[in-house]
């Protein structure tokens, strides 16, 4: 893990996602990414997502942390290891690699990200905003999505998600694990103890969703329902604000560690696994 980093200790970047604040965000991009016809498919076709839901927030987590707080070495390697796993992620009319998919999981990140951050933390600067945007580009191009399949600006990638976003159809699928989301089954029936975490994730998740995707994904969104959620984001916004940024990002920072080391360790055994074939 040592060498040069990805980043500089003061991007904004390494600010923006070492909030805490933006896991409050992980039930929407999961959301967002399911209404996608060919990402739902995707995830339907090759992961044991009902039995395993913690995996695919784990890898994503992991893999963006090795990219934004890890070394340039270590996002290469980490890049190349995810690349190689969704050469192998394809079906009938879809494809994990290919650009359209790439650019929509990464959009679900960063415009909840985003989101997350100036509406729980603080307002971003126009200048920060949009540098935060080309840092994500680098980000994703570490994953396989080519600049040139990105939106130039910050402006052209929010006319991309709204046109997205109008022009998405979701399926059965998508339906069914999006409801999965919102309800789950956890393993060893960690979804009792864990109620009242879940609901309020729920509320975030399906609330923070562009209306035309929540009613498509059949959740079910009431006047009382709007009037908690703003409620609940009084709240979390008043207690974030009020933290000191040192302590309130320690946890993610102490987390963080946790997941380069995670992410050291997948890109070796792959390597490994590689070199063996």
């Amino acid at each position: 893990m040592a060498g040069r980093l990805m980043f500089p200790p003061d991007a904004v970047i390494r600010r923006v996602n070492a909030e805490p604040a933006l896991l409050f965000g992980a039930g929407r991009a999961l959301l967002l990414q399911l209404a996608h016809p060919a990402v739902a498919q995707g995830v339907h076709d090759h992961s044991e997502f009902k039995r395993n839901p913690f995996a695919r927030l784990q890898g994503t987590l992991e893999a963006v942390n090795a990219m934004v707080f890890g070394s340039e070495e270590l996002a290469e390697r980490v890049g190349r290891r995810v690349r190689w796993i969704h050469d192998f992620v394809t079906g009938r009319g879809y494809a994990a690699n290919d650009p359209v998919n790439l650019l929509w999981v990464h959009a679900t990140l960063l415009d909840t990200a985003l989101r997350c951050y100036e509406e729980l933390v603080g307002p971003l600067s126009a200048e920060e905003a949009e540098t935060y945007y080309s840092e994500m580009m680098r980000v994703a191009l570490g994953f396989g999505l080519a600049l040139e399949d990105q939106p130039p600006t910050l402006a052209a990638f929010r006319d991309y998600f709204e046109e997205t976003v109008a022009s998405i159809e979701v399926t059965d699928v998508g339906r069914d694990l999006a409801s999965f989301i919102a309800d789950p089954t956890l393993p060893l029936n960690l979804h009792v103890p864990l109620r009242p975490v879940l609901r309020t994730q729920r509320l975030f998740s399906v609330g923070t969703l562009p209306p035309s995707l929540r009613e498509q994904l059949d959740f079910e969104w009431t006047e009382l329902d709007q009037r908690r959620l703003e409620r609940t984001t009084r709240r979390v916004r008043g207690v974030f604000r009020r933290t000191p940024a040192a302590l309130r990002t320690a946890p993610t920072r102490l987390n963080g560690i946790q997941l380069l080391w995670m992410a050291e360790r997948h890109a070796a055994q792959f390597e490994a696994k590689r070199a063996a074939a």
